[in-house]
């Protein structure tokens, strides 16, 4: 993971700011059961959790973003945990993926520094293109549990980087 915090502190628009605005964006966990509507983890899900405090522990994460379910709170809950933070919920409306990623965009825009944001394989890429990275991503697979998306300013624009993190 070094390679990740290294790739982000290092561009030249990057160090003149004290504390840029970075978003790592990820997917919930891995999931206890396929078939129920809100399921907890599973032990791999939780082991993927604690593998992303791990890959996050260089960085200072000031605030974190979840939707609803329990999947994104507790793949968010070590983090938020080690950082003294409550996740922010951020609702999924009828409106859509789309208004939801716009809704996420906003409410991440509102904190200073890095944000997580966990999300779902259809709402990732669009949570991405919203803050102003990648807009080809597109849904995640339904096995892509090890994505991880890193938006940051890159001089006048914004650059995505997508690394992986935790076991295959």
């Amino acid at each position: 993971m070094a390679l990740l915090v290294g790739a982000i502190a290092v561009p030249g628009s990057l160090a003149a700011q004290a504390a840029p605005q970075l978003f790592v964006v990820v997917r919930h966990a891995e999931k206890a059961s396929e078939t129920a509507r809100d399921p907890d983890l599973s032990a791999t899900g939780h082991a993927r959790a604690a593998a992303l405090d791990s890959a996050l522990s260089a960085m200072p994460v000031n605030a974190v973003l979840v939707s609803p379910f329990v999947r994104t709170r507790q793949t968010a809950a070590v983090v938020a945990a080690r950082r003294g933070l409550t996740p922010t919920e951020v609702p999924l409306g009828r409106e859509g993926v789309p208004a939801h990623a716009r809704a996420v965009a906003a409410e991440a825009r509102r904190h200073e520094g890095t944000v997580l944001i966990v999300g779902h394989s259809n709402t990732v890429g669009a949570i991405v293109a919203a803050l102003g990275g990648d807009a080809t991503i597109g849904d995640l697979d339904d096995g892509d549990y090890r994505s991880m998306f890193v938006v940051f300013p890159r001089g006048e624009s914004v650059g995505t980087l997508r690394v992986q993190y935790g076991a295959h």
